[in-house]
């Protein structure tokens, strides 16, 4: 099983740019990271390999245990394909918002899937509970606070941006658990520190699947709050569900298909590049795609 791993894993990164429109009045030229072709299709991929593989470095690791970790969606999928490549027994504490493609991917890749509250973060004390309970039943990967987890992206995404777009001048990206921006922006910044990197949270009273609404009390994991604290986001951006729904419908001929936070991260780009006058290269994360995201697209984008 650990060679189907190795070879599922060789597949993540290297993801493409696509150039996609920019306001009329900018100067800047704006590329799209499309995170979306990962095996999984999300950006997870990343962080849950270089989780896996710190794994079976664990001594305490022991295939009889079962996997776990909460998720609202992307890193359950990335958990369940990778983690059956590995021959483990997968469970997934997923919140209310889950949808049901995300379910119905986890489910067929065998894993268990289970509802623990409205938040990702009370899926995370479940876990974690569980875990304290019968440390010899459950091993808690614990996507928020592994530090694997921006390990990856300071090791990836960080480094691929750079080669790919060697005049980058600002990223931009979703806080979701926080550690892919963090993480690229750690590497950025060590490499050129007048590289921007730009925050995007849900405004007030929005929900985003995959973007944290900080202002209304989301948690704050500790990479969120490193990247703030050490001055590594330079700005954060509120982006509403509208807003993001309007920049959907208005990309569809560029060929952007992703979900709501991919379009909330291109409209908080554009706002960034017609109020701060960024100029070069932009490049903004598209964290998944589209397909995962089906029945919100349908409903709220295109209205059936």
């Amino acid at each position: 099983m650990d060679q189907n791993f190795d070879a599922l894993a060789s597949l993540v990164g290297n993801t493409p740019l696509l150039k996609v429109p920019s306001p009329g009045n900018s100067a800047a030229r704006l590329l799209l990271k499309l995170e979306g072709y990962n095996p999984t299709g999300s950006v997870k991929d990343r962080a849950c390999v270089a989780m896996l593989r710190a794994l079976r470095l664990d001594p305490s690791w022991d295939e009889s245990k079962i996997l776990i970790d909460a998720s609202s969606g992307n890193m359950g999928c990335s958990i369940a394909y990778f983690g059956k490549a590995m021959g483990a027994n997968v469970r997934i504490f997923g919140s209310s918002k889950l949808t049901a493609e995300k379910r119905e991917f986890m489910e067929y890749f065998g894993a268990a899937v289970e509802i623990a509250g409205d938040f990702t973060i009370e899926g995370n004390k479940h876990c974690r509970e569980l875990t304290e309970s019968d440390p010899e039943k459950w091993y808690f990967l614990d996507q928020l606070h592994n530090a694997e987890n921006p390990a990856a992206h300071f090791n990836s995404t960080g480094p691929e941006i750079l080669s790919e777009v060697p005049g980058v001048t600002a990223v931009v990206g979703s806080i979701g658990s926080g550690g892919t921006l963090l993480g690229t922006a750690r590497y950025l910044k060590q490499q050129d520190e007048k590289i921007k990197v730009f925050a995007v949270e849900a405004a007030s009273g929005t929900r985003l699947p995959g973007t944290a609404a900080l202002v209304d009390g989301d948690y704050r994991t500790p990479f969120i709050e490193a990247g703030f604290a050490g001055n590594l986001f330079d700005l954060s951006v509120q982006v509403s569900e509208a807003e993001a729904i309007d920049m959907a419908r208005s990309c569809a001929a560029a060929g952007v298909f992703g979900g709501l936070q991919t379009y909330a991260v291109i409209a908080a780009a554009w706002r960034l590049m017609e109020s701060r006058d960024l100029c070069g290269d932009v490049v903004a994360i598209s964290g998944d795609t589209g397909w995962k995201n089906m029945d919100s697209l349908m409903r709220k984008v295109r209205g059936s």
